[in-house]
């Protein structure tokens, strides 16, 4: 399979989320795993506060409660950008996401985030499938134990029989825009 070659993504800010997964304050820590990516996903998060678009965080269950179970403090979480606690990798389980994004009537998802072979992976699958949404995955805003699940994860996405593949786009943080 070819690599990834990442585009340049032009997104409705109307129609558009940015859901942050499982980026908590564990990344905190600079040998967490998926500390590299926070300083890349903050600016886009940024960019995307700027263009008004909406923005929702996921933290694991099994965080919940705890010391690092809270959204990435550097991200300075705004009192109207929802967190979900979902049970399970699909952080479209519990129907909650799926609510919020029906209700600002929301037609593209940008995921980021962390366990890019089970929330990214599992979540993308999810809404590209059974929810009909267009998927922009910047390959530098996603993060996994191991650079294999990570490249799994994306390879994945590119394999799925039936023409899914086309749900999924490629890019780069730094190359996604909004208008």
């Amino acid at each position: 399979m070819q690599p990834i070659e990442p585009k340049p993504v032009i997104l409705d800010k109307n129609t558009t989320a940015l859901l942050i997964l499982e980026l908590t304050d564990l990344c905190s820590d600079p040998e967490y795993f998926a500390a590299p990516i926070v300083k890349r996903v903050t600016g886009l998060l940024q960019k995307a506060r700027s263009a008004g678009v909406l923005v929702a965080f996921t933290v694991p269950p099994v965080f919940h409660g705890k010391p690092y179970g809270i959204v990435y403090t550097g991200f300075e979480r705004r009192s109207s950008e929802p967190v979900f606690v979902p049970d399970g990798f699909d952080k479209f389980s519990s129907g909650q996401i799926e609510k919020l994004l029906s209700l600002y009537d929301i037609k593209t998802l940008i995921l980021t985030g962390c366990k890019a072979n089970m929330a990214i992976l599992y979540t993308g699958t999810t809404a590209a499938v059974y929810h009909n949404y267009d998927i922009v995955i910047p390959v530098d805003g996603i993060a996994a134990t191991t650079d294999y699940e990570k490249e799994y994860a994306l390879y994945q996405f590119r394999r799925y029989p039936g023409g899914y593949p086309q749900k999924f786009t490629f890019t780069t943080l730094d190359l996604i825009s909004f208008q």
